[in-house]
């Protein structure tokens, strides 16, 4: 392939030119290059030009050195006459770079993984918590009994006797200073289903301010008590209505006591009061009840004639007077005969027994202090004159 070339280098009329021509055929064709010694440069012939250049050789490959200034040689070797190195064939070198190796940065801190959310759920709704069922009243601890530091009004105090201990609630007034009344809810006799109320309501409805259960009644839970529910058969003065209800049940064997004013009579048994002289006499107050307790001071024995419930222990209500002062008392775990003995120690000198166990209540200076009990057909309420 070089020598099918060298007639063209032969026609070329510069040395300088003919060197540069044989360079470039050899490497386009793949040869080795021998140095050719170049020719003294003849000045008269006139320069090749690029473009005749071009046309006489095929197009070189680019050059891997570097361009020089334009018009100067692209090695000043050869623009001296100096041989022109053999061109070394094989890999390459690879170049080194002089530029300075990158400073390494910090080490980027590895983000930590996420902490999973949990899922938060609808809050439940609590369920309402239903209000507490008020229960009866508690009870303080009663206080030791000392009868001359029993005053006035409502207290709870432990009684000791000859036939034991017993807690009392008691309601003390003066005689001179509170007008009792006795007021039921029926207006005429009532055989069954009578009405009945609250203490609460009889307090309110009498502007009172302290109020007990009365007489004995067949309540509603007494199965023995069916067709005659919430009736009685006690006398009892209606002091709204200024009459007996139940009148003739005054003539019996029950104990009576009545009211006239600030004036209280007892009797141990009521037919004495309906066949005399008092009974025309005007009264505010009274009930009969069985049996009387105390009279003018003695305990009455009635344990012949009481019922075996009587006998055993429970609440027991009573209505008393000790000539200055009126009691109502509500004596816990007593039988009748304990209640009677209780009221002696308090100084009572006069009492008639009345309703307790179910029954039992006791309402003072706008509450409950027993109860409420079951609703009654009558009660014994205190007014202020």
């Amino acid at each position: 392939m070089v020598n099918e070339r060298l007639p063209v280098v032969a026609s070329v009329g510069s040395g300088f030119a003919r060197a540069i021509v044989v360079v470039l055929a050899a490497i386009a064709c793949g040869g080795t290059v021998t140095p050719v010694e170049p020719s003294p440069p003849v000045v008269t012939d006139p320069p090749v030009s690029a473009t005749a250049l071009a046309k006489a050789a095929p197009t070189p490959p680019p050059a891997t050195a570097p361009a020089g200034p334009a018009g100067s040689s692209a090695d000043p070797a050869a623009a001296a006459g100096t041989p022109l190195p053999t061109p070394v064939s094989g890999p390459q070198p690879t170049p080194v770079s002089t530029a300075p190796p990158p400073t390494p940065g910090p080490t980027p801190t590895p983000a930590p993984p996420p902490t999973p959310v949990p899922t938060v759920g609808p809050t439940p709704t609590p369920a309402p918590t239903p209000p507490p069922t008020p229960g009866p009243t508690p009870t303080p601890a009663p206080t030791p009994f000392n009868p001359a530091a029993v005053g006035s009004g409502y207290s709870f105090l432990e009684v000791p006797t000859s036939r034991g201990t017993f807690a009392v609630h008691l309601i003390k007034e003066r005689l001179s200073q509170v007008t009792v009344r006795t007021i039921s809810s029926n207006a005429t006799v009532c055989q069954n289903d009578c009405p009945v109320k609250p203490l609460a309501q009889y307090v309110s409805e009498n502007g009172a301010y302290a109020g007990m259960n009365g007489t004995y009644f067949c309540p509603p839970d007494y199965a023995t008590c069916a067709g005659k529910i919430n009736s009685y058969d006690y006398a009892f003065y209606n002091s709204s209505l200024r009459r007996w209800i139940n009148e003739p049940a005054l003539v019996g064997q029950n104990g009576l006591v009545t009211f006239s004013g600030s004036s209280p009579t007892f009797y141990r048994r009521s037919y004495v009061y309906a066949q005399g002289p008092a009974k025309s006499a005007p009264i505010s107050a009274g009930t009969t009840s069985f049996p009387l307790l105390l009279q003018n001071g003695a305990v009455i024995d009635s344990e012949a004639e009481q019922s075996d419930v009587q006998k055993r222990p429970g609440y027991r209500g009573s209505i008393g007077v000790d000539g200055t002062f009126v009691y109502l008392t509500l004596v816990t775990g007593a039988s009748i005969t304990d209640s009677a003995h209780v009221l002696r120690a308090l100084g009572v000198t006069n009492a008639l027994n009345l309703d307790g166990g179910g029954s039992s209540a006791m309402h003072f200076g706008g509450s409950y202090k027993v109860g409420p009990g079951r609703h009654l057909p009558n009660a014994v309420l205190l007014t202020r004159p």
